[in-house]
């Protein structure tokens, strides 16, 4: 946006709210549950149909989402990790620099391919 007079232009109307002052009245409504609480709760309901804990549940789904991830479907997993944990906040092009290197983990799990129909 250009510069007017030390302010951006477009924003001249923007003002601080006052305390007990809200410039979004009909904002998210109290109680309304967020992702991460109705994922938890759906883990659990789950795991109790199978007689599983939710965290049994959740690496079961994970595991799924990662075998579809490695074939090319990988939307299911991008999108819940991306709900859960936020989406990864690098700039385009950030290689890192000498003193603040950017590491990638990657973890590879061989498959004899016997066993591959016991895989998610």
């Amino acid at each position: 946006m250009e510069e007017t007079k030390g302010k951006t232009k477009g924003h001249e109307n923007l003002r601080p709210c006052k305390p007990g002052e809200t410039h979004n009245p009909n904002g998210r409504p109290k109680g309304q549950r967020n992702y991460a609480t109705i994922y938890r709760e759906a883990l659990r309901k789950i795991g109790e149909t199978k007689d599983m804990t939710p965290e049994e549940v959740e690496d079961l789904l994970a595991r799924s989402g990662l075998h579809k991830a490695l074939k090319g479907d990988y939307k299911f997993y991008e999108d819940t990790m991306n709900r859960i944990h936020g989406k990864p906040k690098a700039a385009e092009g950030d290689l890192g620099s000498e003193e603040n290197p950017i590491n990638h983990n990657v973890r590879y799990i061989l498959v004899h391919p016997n066993e591959q129909s016991k895989q998610p």
